[in-house]
């Protein structure tokens, strides 16, 4: 479809107006009148509507398929470059429309721009006077809280408790005035009230108090305090119990362990005590029984010299004396290994006592061999 161009024309009427007499200010519409301005533009609605309706009609319900994509991509940009047509149409009648009011408008503010110029000066001194308004009601405030701060300047200093909002023409100066008056009295009265505290962290709860002016939060600091010191002498003394239970175990584990040490020690000496009395009663068993020849006097002398050293020596916790080969190479007595070995020696009186005593001078252990049964 092809948009008709239609070429269109404002006209402007020059009425002749009485002149304003010297020192009226009016603003005066002339042309249009205030009852002359377009209420409604008139254009062809129904024709276009009916055509633009004729053109979509074909495409109700319409449904595409992959073999005819082509087709509907064609259909979506003529049915967009429809809708661009009028869209630059109404631009092209707004513009026409807004042409001479964007010349009214620049016309208005250039005169208003007359009017700012003495405007910006006397709102500068009026700004200035209310400034100075601002600086005396200050100064008068502070005058008050120096009046009323005494020792506490340092903890509580006046813009801590200033409020701009007193500066405010609305604010009166003796509401704001009393308000400063009340929280110095409040912030002695609540220091007083930290200061009677019985606790080591008052002053914790001070700082606190002066950095927040709040009373709440200074005793819940030192509640806070308070707590954790009991939290850790506690666990100090769960410890400490933990500590002296870990040694009282420790010492009872070793006095069981001494008493057993004792009774395996005493139970070893009870079973060679028990030993040495059962072999000296068969030792004299066999003195009884059998005769003594001179070679048995000289062994039952060995064997006799033998028991008596092995009890001594059990019974007065002696080391034990060195058991050897007597055909082996001597050693050093730390290096040497011992052995115990069984044998019967035949030979005569003077031989078997050399024997002895060559036994004796090497510090070899010997006893007698009990007597096989035949």
């Amino acid at each position: 479809m092809a948009g008709r161009k239609k070429t269109e024309t404002v006209e402007a009427e020059v009425v002749e107006t009485a002149v304003v007499p010297a020192g009226k200010m009016e603003f005066r519409l002339i042309n249009p009148t205030e009852d002359g301005f377009l209420r409604r533009i008139q254009w062809n609605k129904e024709e276009l509507e009916a055509a633009v309706r004729a053109k979509i009609a074909g495409y109700e319900n319409v449904v595409y398929t992959e073999e005819n994509i082509k087709a509907a991509k064609n259909d979506r940009a003529e049915l967009n470059k429809l809708i661009k047509a009028i869209e630059e149409r109404r631009k092209q009648v707004k513009n026409i429309i807004n042409k001479p009011y964007a010349v009214f408008e620049a016309e208005l503010k250039e005169i208003t721009a007359l009017i700012n110029e003495p405007v910006a000066l006397i709102d500068q001194q009026v700004k200035a006077f209310e400034e100075k308004q601002k600086e005396e009601k200050k100064a008068a405030i502070k005058a008050t809280y120096d009046e009323n701060i005494g020792d506490l300047a340092e903890v509580l200093p006046f813009e801590k408790i200033f409020d701009s909002r007193y500066l405010n023409q609305t604010y009166k100066l003796a509401t704001a005035q009393k308000e400063i008056v009340d929280k110095i009295d409040t912030v002695k009265t609540d220091l007083e009230t930290i200061d009677s505290l019985d606790s080591k962290y008052k002053l914790n709860a001070k700082d606190v108090y002066i950095k927040t002016l709040d009373l709440s939060k200074a005793l819940a600091e030192n509640k806070r305090l308070a707590d954790l010191e009991e939290k850790l002498e506690a666990d100090k003394r769960r410890k400490a119990e933990e500590e002296a239970e870990r040694k009282r175990q420790e010492e009872i584990r070793k006095q069981k362990e001494a008493e057993e040490q004792a009774k395996r020690e005493a139970e070893e000496v009870e079973r060679k005590a028990a030993e040495a009395k059962k072999a000296q009663e068969a030792a004299a068993e066999v003195e009884q029984t059998e005769p003594q020849s001179e070679m048995g006097k000289v062994i039952e002398s060995i064997e006799k010299s033998a028991f008596a050293q092995a009890v001594a020596g059990e019974t007065q916790a002696t080391p034990a004396a060195h058991v050897v080969d007597p055909f082996a190479p001597r050693e050093e007595p730390e290096q040497e290994k011992k052995y115990r070995v069984r044998f019967y020696a035949d030979g005569t009186k003077e031989q078997l006592a050399k024997l002895v005593e060559f036994l004796n001078e090497n510090n070899i252990k010997y006893g007698k061999i009990a007597k096989e049964s035949k």
